[in-house]
């Protein structure tokens, strides 16, 4: 069975996915397989300091820079679309380059751990560039948990070594069995410098120490793994409500919901999108939408929409 046939209708809205922390543009490939079936524009690059980019430094401002310069992109007409190969090749093929063409109008933009603060921070930067914001396993809050996770990171680093931390990150983050997608997020980890993945892990658990949560500008999406034991379902409905965002979630999914289960993590993302493209007059997706609550932007806590088991 091609992916084509498992995926929901296409949307005509280009994606920018911002990868997870540790992770490269080549981790989203298993989701390519059904984000981009029919044809949808998407584009996943490497934030600075990871995959094709590790020599660089990481900085928030320069990842938000790279963000932009991937949505705002201007192209003549539509490229044939890598993913589409990715049908019938393994999953750990190299897509570290663009995956398509976008077009120079507002994106939806999809960013899982570090990359959800990235997306963040072009939303309230850019918001030109933006038409929808999705917030994968996003951390609610600093504070002392949050430094000492740091510090811990920290000293397992020194102690192991990149290669055997980003062996155990793995094992205890993804929970689904592939191999293939386990190793796609620890080789782009083992190949991140340890100060990377420190500096960046520092601007991810220290968003809101430096700006307090408030609503980003467009519709807003924080999506969470049924089974993410990184961020729980309360903290995750708290923060969509201190976004003003609605609240979905993936199942059978842990932290790193797009490789966990990615084509269930396309059809709930699938659903969120067409929600915006039937409210814009634009084409209604296969997959219904019952899950995912009409849009709010109010201080308090949305309903949860699919049971977390």
């Amino acid at each position: 069975m091609t992916a084509t046939a498992m995926s929901p209708a296409t949307s005509a809205t280009s994606l920018l996915l911002l990868h997870t922390w540790g992770g490269d543009a080549r981790t989203w490939a298993p989701a390519l397989r059904f984000l981009c079936a029919g044809g949808r524009a998407a584009e996943a690059p490497d934030l600075p300091g990871h995959g094709e980019r590790a020599a660089e430094p990481f900085t928030l401002a320069g990842a938000v820079e790279t963000a932009a310069a991937r949505a705002s992109a201007v192209r003549d007409g539509p490229a044939d679309n890598p993913a589409d190969r990715l049908v019938d090749v393994p999953e750990d093929r190299t897509v570290n380059r663009p995956v398509n063409r976008l077009v120079d109008r507002p994106v939806d933009v999809v960013g899982s751990g570090l990359g959800a603060l990235v997306a963040l921070a072009l939303a309230r930067q850019r918001p030109g560039a933006v038409r929808s914001l999705t917030l994968v396993g996003f951390p609610p809050a600093g504070g002392p948990a949050a430094a000492g996770r740091l510090a811990e990171t920290e000293e397992r680093l020194r102690r192991a070594g990149t290669a055997a931390f980003a062996r155990g990150y793995v094992e205890g983050t993804l929970r689904g069995p592939d191999p293939a997608r386990r190793e796609l997020l620890r080789r782009a980890m083992t190949a991140t410098r340890p100060r990377t993945l420190l500096d960046s892990l520092r601007a991810t658990l220290g968003w809101a120490d430096d700006e307090p949560p408030r609503p980003p500008g467009p519709p807003c999406l924080v999506l969470r793994g049924a089974h993410d034991e990184r961020v729980g379902a309360e903290a995750a409905r708290t923060l969509a409500g201190q976004l003003g965002c609605t609240y979905a979630v993936v199942p059978g999914a842990g932290h790193v919901a797009y490789l966990d289960e990615p084509e269930a993590f396309a059809a709930v993302l699938g659903d969120f999108h067409h929600g915006l493209d039937r409210a814009a007059g634009g084409p209604a997706g296969r997959y219904g939408t019952e899950h995912v609550p009409p849009m709010r932007h109010s201080s308090g806590p949305p309903t949860p929409t699919l049971p977390e088991r």
